[in-house]
C-alpha cells in the first residue's frame, strides 16, 4: 500500500465518522438510535415507507440498486427506486448503501444468455459501476461484492476468475469499485459465516486478501434468522470476537429475526442477541432487513404491524437502544487461578476461575507465547467456561499460556497469571496418515451422503475431515464437518445446485494427510406430491417489465416438507432479468423455481418466499401465469 491509499484509507475513516456522528444528532425525527455513535438502519422498496424516519436513520435498498432491478433489458436502464431511496438520505441526512455491484443473482440475464465475450462482460461490469458512481455521489458505502462464498459466481471469468489467490475476481471487483467510487466506504457481505467456522475462515482468508492491498473498509454480516435463531448472545459475541481480530469495522447488514413464528418468541430472542451485536465496540452499524409485517421478504420477521402498531420486539428495541444500549465501556475483572490441569505430547489443559462483569462475562481469550521466556502472546482459542485444551503441540515443548475475558460489549479484560506448561515426550509423531481413497457420494435435494476408503497411520487415524467448494469449479475449500468413521452426510444443501467435495486424514498426534480426490456431486431438484401452494404478488410494473414478489410457497400438508419447486408460464417476449431466493430454470416460456437452503424447509402452514424480475415487450401488459407448487 502506498502512502495515498493508506492516507485515503484513514481520512475516509475519519471523514466517514464525523459525517455519521452530524447525521445521526442533526436529522429532524426522533429515530431509535439518534444520538448514538453507531447507526440503527433499515431498506426500503419502491418508495420510503411514512414512519420510516421515525424509527431508522441509515437507508440501504432492498433491490432497486441490484443489476438486475436497474438493468434488465441492455442499456435500458431503470433508477426510479434507487432514486427515490437515495434522494430521500439525501434530503433527510442518513447514510445511504449502495446494495450491491456484484452479485452472482439478480444480475441481468443478458449478460450471461447473450453470447457476450468476456472482454465485453468485463466493460459491462465498468460501465455498470461507473453509472452507479456518477448518479450516486454522495453514497456512504457499497456492497462491493455480495455473497462470494455461498452464491456461485457465473460471470467471475469476466473478473479475472479464482486466479493465484482463488479470489482474483474478488480483488478485481475491489479495485474497479475503488476507481470508480474512490469517495464510498468499500464492503464485502456474506451470509452463514455466523455460526459456521469454516466458512467464517474462508470469509476471513478474502478479506485479508482485501486488506492487504487496501481495497477494504468493513465487513458486512448478514445475520438472516436462518442463522442467527439458532445462536445466543455469547456465541454471537464470539463470533464478533473473532472478527475483530481482522482490524475493520463491521456492519451488522441484514438483519432479521423468526425465533419460534411466535411474537413474544420474537422478543425473547432480539433481547438475547441484539445487545450482542450493538454493544460490540467492532459494530460500527446494524441494519434490520424490513419491519413491517406482511412486507417482508420473510414471514414472521415484521416488527411493527402493518395498521402501525409495534409488536413486543420493537418496543423493547426502542427501550433499550434509546436507555443503555451502546454504553458499556467497563471491562471484566481479569481471569485468576491460571493454571495447567494435565499435559501431553500434543496439548495442554487449562482452568482458571472465573471473571466478574458489571453486565455479564460472554466467553475467554487464550492466549499462549513460546518458551520459558521471550516470544509474543497470540490468540490461540477461545472458551465460553473456566477450561481450555489446546492440541496440535510439538511433544517436550514448553510454552507460556495467559487468559483474558470478554464482555457482551467487546470490552476485554487484563490478562491472568502466567503459567509455563512443557509437553511430554510422547515419542515425536510427525507423520501424517496417508489420504484417504475413493471418494464417492450421492445426494438428495438437500443432502450429500460420502463414503471413502480408511486412511493409514504409523500410529493411528483418529478422524477425518471433510471439505467442501461451491460449484463445478472455482472457489474454496473449507471444512463443513468431521468423522471418527468412513461416511459423512453434509445436509442443508440447495435443490439443483453443485458442490466439490475433499476428505483428510487426522492422527492422534494432529498430523493432517493430504486430501483425498475431488468428488462433485450434484444436490437433487425438488420432486412433485402436492404439498404446497403458491401465491404470486405484483411488486410493481412499467411499460418494458414488472416484479413479482413475494411469491408465497405454504406448506399445505400436515407435516414438514424440506424443498419445494413452483412451476409458472411466461407469455410470448417476456425474459427473466432477475430473481432472488431461488434457483430458476428456463425452459422456453416453463420457468421452474427451486427453493434454496433457508426457505426450502416449511412446518405445516408455514411459508417462504422469492421474487423475480421481468422484461416485456413495450405495451404488453401480461404478466406471468399458471402457478403451481410441488413437494417432494
Amino acid at each position: 500500500m502506498d502512502i495515498r491509499t493508506a492516507f485515503r484509507g484513514r481520512w475516509l475513516s475519519l471523514a466517514v465518522t464525523l459525517v455519521a456522528a452530524s447525521m445521526l444528532a442533526g436529522t429532524a425525527q426522533a429515530q431509535i438510535a439518534a444520538g448514538k455513535s453507531k447507526f440503527l438502519g433499515n431498506v426500503t422498496a419502491n418508495s420510503v415507507p411514512s414512519n420510516f424516519g421515525t424509527y431508522w436513520n441509515q437507508v440501504t435498498p432492498e433491490n432497486a440498486t441490484k443489476w438486475g432491478s436497474v438493468e434488465g433489458t441492455r442499456n435500458q436502464m431503470n433508477w426510479a427506486a434507487a432514486d427515490a431511496a437515495y434522494n430521500w438520505a439525501q434530503q433527510n441526512g442518513y447514510p445511504f448503501k449502495f446494495h450491491t455491484f456484484i452479485w452472482g443473482s439478480q444480475y441481468p440475464n443478458w449478460l450471461t444468455n447473450s453470447g457476450l465475450t468476456q472482454a465485453q462482460q468485463r466493460a459491462e461490469i465498468e460501465q455498470w459501476m461507473q453509472l452507479a458512481c456518477q448518479r450516486y455521489p454522495n453514497t456512504w458505502a457499497i456492497d462491493v461484492v455480495n455473497e462470494p462464498i455461498k452464491t456461485p459466481m457465473p460471470f467471475a471469468a469476466a473478473l479475472g476468475g479464482s486466479g493465484s489467490t482463488g479470489w482474483d475476481w474478488v480483488i478485481t471487483s475491489f479495485q474497479l469499485a475503488r476507481q470508480y467510487c474512490p469517495n464510498a466506504k468499500l464492503l464485502i457481505n456474506e451470509y452463514g459465516t455466523e455460526n459456521d467456522p469454516p466458512v467464517r475462515n474462508t470469509y476471513k482468508n478474502i478479506i485479508n486478501l482485501l486488506k492487504a492491498r487496501g481495497l477494504i473498509d468493513g465487513i458486512g454480516i448478514q445475520a438472516h434468522y436462518f442463522n442467527i435463531d439458532n445462536m445466543n448472545r455469547a456465541a454471537v459475541v464470539s463470533m464478533l470476537n473473532d472478527y475483530a481480530t481482522l482490524g475493520l469495522d463491521v456492519y451488522v447488514s441484514e438483519l432479521d429475526i423468526v425465533a419460534n413464528n411466535t411474537e413474544a418468541g420474537q422478543a425473547a430472542k432480539y433481547q438475547d442477541v441484539f445487545p450482542g451485536f450493538w454493544e460490540h465496540s467492532s459494530v460500527k452499524g446494524v441494519t434490520l432487513w424490513g419491519y413491517i409485517v406482511g412486507q417482508t421478504w420473510r414471514d414472521g420477521t415484521g416488527i411493527v404491524n402493518a395498521n402501525g402498531t409495534e409488536r413486543q420486539a420493537m418496543v423493547w428495541l426502542k427501550q433499550y437502544v434509546a436507555g443503555t444500549g451502546g454504553s458499556d465501556t467497563q471491562p471484566p475483572t481479569a481471569p485468576s487461578g491460571l493454571v495447567a490441569s494435565g499435559t501431553t505430547s500434543s496439548s495442554v489443559s487449562l482452568a482458571w476461575s472465573a471473571s466478574t462483569d458489571n453486565v455479564g462475562v460472554t466467553g475467554y481469550q487464550i492466549l499462549r507465547a513460546p518458551g520459558a521466556s521471550g516470544g509474543t502472546f497470540a490468540q490461540v482459542g477461545t472458551s465460553t467456561s473456566t477450561s481450555f485444551t489446546n492440541t496440535g503441540l510439538s511433544a517436550n515443548t514448553t510454552y507460556r499460556f495467559q487468559v483474558r475475558a470478554v464482555d457482551a460489549a467487546g470490552n476485554v479484560s487484563a490478562v491472568s497469571n502466567t503459567v509455563t506448561a512443557t509437553t511430554q515426550g510422547g515419542g515425536g509423531d510427525t507423520t501424517p496418515p496417508s489420504a484417504p481413497g475413493n471418494l464417492a457420494g450421492t445426494t438428495t435435494s438437500s443432502s450429500a451422503s460420502l463414503t471413502w476408503s480408511a486412511s493409514t497411520d504409523n500410529v493411528g487415524v483418529t478422524g477425518y475431515q471433510i471439505l467442501r467448494a461451491p460449484g463445478a469449479s472455482g472457489g474454496s475449500f473449507a471444512q463443513v464437518g468431521t468423522s471418527t468413521g468412513t461416511s459423512f452426510t453434509n445436509s442443508g444443501l440447495s435443490a439443483n445446485t453443485t458442490y466439490r467435495y475433499q476428505v483428510r486424514a487426522v492422527d492422534a498426534a494432529g498430523n493432517v494427510s493430504a486430501v483425498s480426490n475431488t468428488v462433485t456431486l450434484t444436490a437433487q431438484g425438488g420432486g412433485t406430491g402436492g404439498a404446497c401452494s403458491v401465491t404470486p404478488t405484483l411488486q410493481t410494473q412499467w411499460q418494458t417489465g414488472y416484479v413479482l414478489e413475494p411469491v408465497r410457497v405454504t406448506n399445505t400438508s400436515s407435516s414438514t416438507i424440506n424443498g419445494w419447486t413452483v412451476t409458472f408460464t411466461l407469455p410470448a417476449g417476456h425474459n427473466i432479468v432477475g430473481s432472488w431466493n431461488t434457483v430458476l430454470t428456463v425452459n422456453g416460456q416453463t420457468v421452474t423455481a427451486r427453493n434454496v437452503q433457508h426457505n426450502g424447509t416449511l412446518p405445516p402452514n408455514g411459508s417462504g418466499t422469492f421474487g423475480f424480475q421481468v422484461s416485456r415487450p413495450n405495451g404488453n401488459t401480461q404478466i406471468a401465469s399458471g402457478f403451481t407448487c410441488a413437494s417432494p
